[in-house]
């Protein structure tokens, strides 16, 4: 099954779990491309480190088109979290670095020692995909890596500042073998999410 018929899918099945349409569309004014003091608060210092860490550059950043973000998914009323798939190109080490920045009192709705794990697994893989692709403010072989990296930090860090629960990551590896919204998926995914939303 191609990687984005999946997320639809898994989205699909979240859906019919906790019994709430999710929103495929949803934007938010500070979820933008690029890092400010004003959208990321006590969070700032962090995402400018990780930034740094990455090798961006912060005049390219500052300077490029706003531009609003997606998320895969929002689900509101009483669940009010951002969701996320992840597949293996999310296990780069660019993206073991970031998580590796992350200060320990923020909170997240998934095992950050798991997705370090799963970095440390496929980075080699991850690191190999689309590794020519450059960005704006990653402008150097693998930025475009190193760019999603930093943007999956804005999903993790931004949404807890602006009154959002902690976004929820489900991984490909975790969903093998669900390929239909049926009863046996459904528990699965009821047990993923029993295990990863602590509210």
């Amino acid at each position: 099954m191609p990687v984005g018929d999946k997320q639809k899918l898994i989205t699909e099945i979240i859906g019919s779990v906790i019994g709430q349409k999710p929103q495929l569309d949803k934007s938010f004014e500070w979820f933008i491309n690029k890092h400010t003091s004003d959208h990321f608060g006590k969070w700032h210092s962090t995402i400018d480190t990780i930034f740094r860490n990455l090798n961006g550059d912060l005049a390219a950043n500052q300077s490029k088109r706003t531009q609003c973000l997606e998320c895969d998914a929002y689900f509101g009323g009483e669940y009010n979290f951002i969701f996320e798939f992840d597949e293996h190109q999310h296990f780069s080490s660019a993206r073991l670095k970031t998580l590796e920045l992350y200060p320990s009192e923020l909170k997240l709705n998934f095992s950050i020692d798991e997705w370090k794990g799963m970095c440390k697994l496929y980075k080699e893989k991850a690191d190999k995909y689309r590794k020519s692709k450059t960005t704006t403010d990653f402008n150097f072989h693998g930025g475009r890596t190193a760019q999603r990296a930093y943007l999956d930090c804005f999903r993790d860090l931004l949404p807890q500042q602006h009154g959002l629960r902690p976004t929820l990551r489900i991984n490909e590896f975790e969903v093998e073998g669900i390929y239909a919204n049926n009863k046996e998926s459904c528990t699965r995914i009821e047990k993923i999410l029993n295990n990863k939303l602590k509210f």
